[in-house]
This record gives structure tokens, C-alpha cells and sequence, in this order.
């Protein structure tokens, strides 16, 4: 029901930290899982699962997520009622900090197995980490652009309720699952002249696929809202876990309006 995904190394990744001898083997350990929206539980169950998962160590991504066909036959066939986490065993206002700070200093005597499974699992964390600290910190625009529902305690330091993830590992994932799906063993996908057919179809290029189009414009194109990052939220859920998409949706069709012809066979258009 919950199907489990690693998020492999990137090629343009740049692994050659003085600390790491050999590339690590995953960035990220993602799971998605239904939405209410999908309709095969009740809300209040759905609720159950949600705080199931997050016990079992899974936190929301913001990435607005939904899984690519699994068959060749129609490039728009998503499953959209879902959200994507990540496996991050820490809680708000927790040790995440201390862990970091621990493993920077390599003192991990007291605790050995946060550390191995924050470098083992979670490297998309030490990554981000590595990058604020080393590219300073230019960001004290006191978040005011977001929501508004954070209890003020959003931010660096111990009391935070987000930690960030570099926007192209989620990205990278949803590309490698239409990648696989669409037959594109080779560095380039291209069906110009290659007679990739199944039967008699031939395979359709998954980057006119709508919802390729939409993840595409989040993780590259949307003005300087996200700065390559996505928030992953700490907190646990009262409620069932929200999907991003149908807010962030308004807000591509006003960009693709803005910045292009008025594009009429936009991602879930209703």
C-alpha cells in the first residue's frame, strides 16, 4: 500500500567531500501515501495512517507530488491523490541540531545511532547543512511569505518545525520514475530516431506530460519562491497530511499565463 522509494545520487552531484571516500548510496529514502481525496479509507483513518507513518519516522515533503504512470500507454495517466515524504526520524523542536552539530565535530559517543542513521539515510540533510553553512546564510526575510500557520518558531536553530532539502532530489526522483517507466535507459530520451515501440505505440516523450511539465516549473522555473529548496515539515499531523498541489497549481497556470501564450491544456485543468 505504502510503496517505498531511494532517491539514488544524481550524476551532476558533486561527491568528492574530503570526508567521504566513496559516494554515498542514497540521498533520500521517500515513501508517498494516499490523501483523503483518494477516497479508500475514511478521513479519520486516514488521519491513523498519517500518524502511523510519522512514527515509523516519515515526514511531509513540500513538493507537490503525484506518481507517474506506471504504463506507456497514456503520458498524463498520474495517481494525483497522494503526498510524498521522507525518512527523517527526528520531531520538532528535536535533536536534529544537536545530531548535526555532533556529527560536525565528530563526537558521536553519545549518540552513535542518530548519527549513522542521519548519514546513512538522510545525507539530503548533511548536504543542505553543508550548503547553508558553507554559502552563508543570506536568508532573514523572516519567512513572511509563507502560510502563516507556523507558531512562530520556523527558521534555523533548535526550535524549528522545517528542515530544507535541495529541491532537485525530489525532482531528480519523479524524472527517474518516468525515465523508467518510458524506456529511457540512455542519457538521452529522445524518439526522434530511435524506433522505441511497444506493439504498434510509439512511446510518447514523458516531458510533455502535464504534471512533468508542473514539477518541472517547481523545481526550476518558479520565481524565486522556493531558492532550490523544499520545506520538509517536523510537525505531526492533527490533521491528514495536506497536498501542496491545487494551491501551487493556481500559482503555475498565473506564471504560464504571465510568461507564456495562454497555455489551455494545463495540469488538471477543471
Amino acid at each position: 500500500h505504502h510503496h517505498h522509494h531511494h532517491g539514488n545520487n544524481d550524476d551532476d552531484v558533486d561527491n568528492d567531500d574530503d570526508d567521504a571516500p566513496e559516494a554515498p548510496l542514497l540521498r533520500a529514502v521517500f515513501a508517498e501515501t494516499n490523501t483523503p481525496a483518494a477516497g479508500d479509507v475514511t478521513p479519520s483513518q486516514s488521519l491513523l495512517r498519517h500518524k502511523s507513518l510519522y512514527n515509523l519516522g516519515y515526514r511531509l515533503v513540500g513538493f507537490p507530488y503525484a506518481q507517474p504512470p506506471l504504463t506507456t500507454v497514456d503520458v498524463n495517466a498520474t495517481f494525483d491523490d497522494l503526498v510524498l515524504l521522507v525518512y527523517f526520524p527526528w520531531f520538532e523542536n528535536d535533536a536534529a541540531a544537536g545530531a548535526i552539530a555532533k556529527l560536525e565535530r565528530k563526537e558521536r559517543s553519545e549518540d552513535e545511532d542518530g548519527g549513522l542513521i542521519m548519514e546513512r539515510y538522510c545525507p539530503w540533510f548533511m548536504e543542505e547543512q553543508r550548503h547553508r553553512c558553507g554559502g552563508g546564510n543570506d536568508d532573514d526575510d523572516d519567512d513572511d511569505d509563507d502560510d502563516g500557520d507556523d507558531d512562530g518558531s520556523r527558521g534555523d536553530g533548535e526550535n524549528s518545525n522545517t528542515v530544507q532539502m535541495n529541491v532537485n532530489i525530489p525532482f531528480g526522483y519523479v524524472e527517474d520514475f518516468y525515465r523508467s517507466v518510458f524506456h529511457c535507459n540512455s542519457e538521452e530520451c529522445t524518439n526522434d530516431d530511435n524506433d522505441d515501440t511497444v506493439g504498434s505505440e510509439r512511446i510518447p516523450d514523458y516531458r510533455t506530460a502535464d504534471y512533468y511539465k508542473f514539477a518541472h516549473w517547481f523545481a526550476h522555473d518558479r520565481p524565486d519562491k522556493s531558492k532550490g529548496v523544499v520545506e520538509v515539515s517536523l510537525r505531526s499531523p492533527t490533521m491528514p497530511w495536506e497536498d501542496c498541489k491545487d494551491r501551487l497549481k493556481l500559482e503555475w497556470k498565473e506564471w504560464e499565463e504571465r510568461y507564456h501564450h495562454c497555455n489551455n491544456d494545463l495540469y488538471g485543468k477543471s
